[in-house]
């Protein structure tokens, strides 16, 4: 049954193709003519581009292409990730020092400062004048 109505169904078709074409013959026009212009033209192309296209090539162009692409990505993500636990462990280090340098006991600066300000004194005072022109 099912094989009956596929079978008259196609024969419903193919005699309606054939009494549409035989009225716009004798009319002299198409029905839906700019839709089926545009319908043309875009069967035109799709089969140009089945003819002349390696879709091969193109295929193995596009993975390669994702391939790079996967591989910029996993390195700019492993990066970041790697700056992360830089940052981390750098405040860590901080911390560290700080606590440190807190608890040591600090050498005076004092004396230091002192022996500059000293030095730089002496300079003022001993550096011959220079004439201004």
């Amino acid at each position: 049954m099912p094989s009956l109505l596929l079978i008259l169904g196609t024969i419903a078709l193919l005699g309606g193709f054939i009494a549409m074409t035989a009225y716009e013959t004798g009319r002299g026009s198409r029905f839906f003519s700019a839709r089926r212009a545009r319908l043309d033209r875009l069967v035109e192309r799709i089969s140009f581009i089945i003819e002349h296209v390696d879709f091969a090539a193109f295929l193995r162009d596009e993975l390669r292409h994702l391939a790079h692409r996967i591989g910029h990505d996993i390195a700019h993500l492993s990066l970041q990730i790697v700056r992360a636990i830089e940052r981390i462990l750098t405040r860590l280090v901080r911390s560290f020092r700080v606590r440190e340098a807190g608890s040591a006991p600090r050498e005076s600066t004092r004396a230091f400062v002192k022996t500059l300000s000293d030095f730089k004194e002496h300079l003022k005072a001993t550096a011959p004048e220079i004439p201004k022109i």
